[in-house]
C-alpha cells in the first residue's frame, strides 16, 4: 500500500531535486548565454564588457558546481550526516548493525516489502523457516524470477515427518492445519521447481530445498550473506505452533555486530538438513493437487461509487491483531476516516477462483482460515453460512470447512465486512477494520 501511495502520490524529495537540477542547469545556461552575447551587446573597448563577462562566467560556474553538487555529492553528504547522527542518537544499533527491530512480523511487512528486500539481491536468497507457506504462495513469482535470472535461492523448510511436527500441532490444539501447511507448501515449490527447470533461459540459478526434523531456532532471511553489503531479517525466538507474534531483527553486516551472529546460526540450520527429493516427480502428474489463495492482491471490494469491483488494498493492523500465514489484512483503503471510526462502516468483499475438474466429487478438501474485524459474514456461490466470524484477536483463527460449497468451474466467495459505531472515537486508530483470510482447496 505504501508503495501505491507513493506511486499516485507526490514524492515532494524528487520533486524538489528534479527542480534543483533544473535550476542549477538554468543557471549554467544564462551565465554561458551572457558570457558568449556579451560582445553583441557591449563595444569591445566599451567600459562594461569585461565586468559583464566575468560576472556571466561566474553565473556559470555557479551553475556548473551546483550540478556537480546535486547529482554526485548531494546523497553522499546526506548519508554521510545520516550516519553520523545514526552513531550519535543510537550508538549501540549502529556498532552492531541493526537497522530495525519490528515488533512482528506485520510490522515489518509494512515496512519493507519482499520486492524492496530482493530487489539489489547479487548472489544469493537464503530463507528458512517452519513452512514457508508465504513464500510458496505470495512470493512465488518474484522466487521464479530471481532464480531465472541467475540468482540462487536456499530455502529451509521442516520436514512433515517430523516428530516435532506432530509436538507443535498438540501444542496447537491438536488440529493438523501446521503440517497441512508443510505438505501444501513442499508441493507448491516442487511445481514451481519443475517450471523453472522447464524454463530454457542460460545462466539460470539454482532452487535448493532443505528440510529439517528439529525446533527450529529462528525464522530468517538472508540476502547476500557472504558479501559486505549483505543483510539478514530473522525472527527472535523459535516457532512453537502458537500465533503469539514475534519480534523481528533487521541487520546488516558491520564488522563485529549482530550479522555474524544470525550467520552462523542460519549455516548451523542448514547443515543439520537434508535435500527435498525436487525431480521425485512432477506435481502436474501428482493424483492429488492443492490450490492455496490468501487475502492480498486476488481480493476485491465493491466500490459503490464506481458501482463495479477494484482491488484491494493492504490495511494498517489494529492493536492487537494477529495475522494468517502468507495472508495479509485488506480492506477498501489502508486505513479508515475519522468518521468511520466514529460511525461504523460495512464493505462488501470477494474472492473468484476456478477448479479445473469435471466433477464436484473430485473435491477432497476446501477449508478457510478467517480473521475480522470486528464481524464478517461469507457467502459461498450463493449459499450464506450463518455463522459470524471476527477473532482479530483470538488465539487461533476461525477455521471454516467449506468443501460442500465449492464446486467444479468458477467459484466466488464473498466477505460482508461489518465495522460497529464507535462515538467516542478520536482518531481512525481507535476502531480499525480488516479482514484477513487463506482458503485451502484439495482436488483430484
Amino acid at each position: 500500500m505504501t508503495k501505491k501511495v507513493e506511486e499516485d502520490g507526490l514524492n515532494i524529495r524528487q520533486w524538489v531535486r528534479d527542480r534543483i537540477l533544473f535550476l542549477a542547469v538554468g543557471i549554467f545556461v544564462i551565465g554561458a548565454a551572457g558570457y558568449i552575447g556579451a560582445d553583441k551587446v557591449f563595444e569591445s573597448h566599451s567600459i562594461w564588457f569585461h565586468p559583464i563577462r566575468e560576472f556571466a562566467l561566474l553565473i556559470s560556474l555557479i551553475g556548473v558546481i551546483s550540478l556537480g553538487y546535486e547529482v554526485f555529492l548531494r546523497e553522499l553528504t546526506f548519508n554521510e550526516y545520516k550516519e553520523a547522527l545514526q552513531e550519535i542518537v543510537n550508538p549501540d544499533a549502529v556498532r552492531l548493525g541493526i537497522q530495525g527491530i519490528f515488533k512482528n512480523r506485520s510490522e515489518l511487512a509494512q515496512a519493507t516489502s519482499f520486492e524492496a528486500l530482493f530487489k539489489n539481491v547479487k548472489k544469493e536468497v537464503f530463507i528458512g523457516g517452519s513452512s514457508l507457506l508465504s513464500i510458496s504462495t505470495a512470493s512465488r513469482e518474484l522466487i521464479k524470477d530471481k532464480v531465472l535470472s541467475g540468482i540462487n535461492v536456499r530455502l529451509l523448510v521442516m520436514d512433515p515427518k517430523s516428530p516435532v511436527v506432530e509436538l507443535i500441532t498438540k501444542q496447537g490444539g491438536g488440529r493438523h492445519t501446521f503440517l497441512n501447511e508443510i505438505k501444501t507448501s513442499l508441493l507448491l515449490l516442487q511445481k514451481l521447481y519443475h517450471e523453472i527447470e522447464d524454463t530454457n533461459t542460460s545462466g539460470k540459478g539454482a532452487l535448493i530445498v532443505h528440510s529439517y526434523d528439529t525446533i527450529p531456532s529462528h525464522s530468517f532471511i538472508s540476502i547476500d550473506a557472504q558479501s559486505s553489503s549483505g543483510m539478514i531479517i530473522a525472527d527472535i525466538g523459535p516457532y512453537l505452533g502458537r500465533s503469539t507474534p514475534r519480534p523481528s531483527m533487521q541487520v546488516v553486516n558491520k564488522k563485529n555486530g549482530m550479522f555474524g551472529y544470525w550467520k552462523d546460526m542460519n549455516d548451523i540450520m542448514w547443515e543439520g538438513s537434508n535435500p527435498v527429493k525436487m525431480k521425485a516427480a512432477d506435481p502436474s502428474a501428482v493424483e492429488s493437487k492443492t490450490l492455496v489463495l490468501a487475502s492480498g492482491s486476488k481480493t476485491e471490494f465493491y466500490d459503490s461509487e464506481r458501482d463495479s469491483w477494484t482491488e484491494a488494498y493492504i490495511c494498517q493492523m489494529g492493536e492487537g491483531w494477529r495475522g494468517i500465514k502468507g495472508s495479509q489484512w485488506v480492506w477498501v483503503r489502508e486505513t479508515v476516516t475519522k468518521e468511520e471510526a466514529i460511525t461504523g462502516s460495512q464493505k462488501k468483499f470477494r474472492l473468484q477462483f476456478n477448479l479445473p475438474l469435471k466433477s464436484s466429487g473430485s473435491i477432497h478438501r476446501a477449508e478457510m482460515l478467517l480473521r475480522s474485524d470486528n464481524t464478517c459474514h461469507i457467502t459461498v456461490n450463493d449459499v450464506r453460512l450463518l455463522q459470524e466470524y471476527g477473532g482479530a484477536e483470538y488465539s487461533d483463527p476461525f477455521l471454516i470447512d467449506i468443501d460442500q460449497y465449492v464446486h467444479a468451474g468458477d467459484n466466488t466467495i464473498t466477505f460482508d465486512l461489518v465495522s460497529y459505531a464507535k462515538p467516542d472515537a478520536k482518531a481512525p486508530e481507535d476502531n480499525p477494520t480488516g479482514l484477513i483470510y487463506r482458503l485451502h482447496v484439495e482436488y483430484s
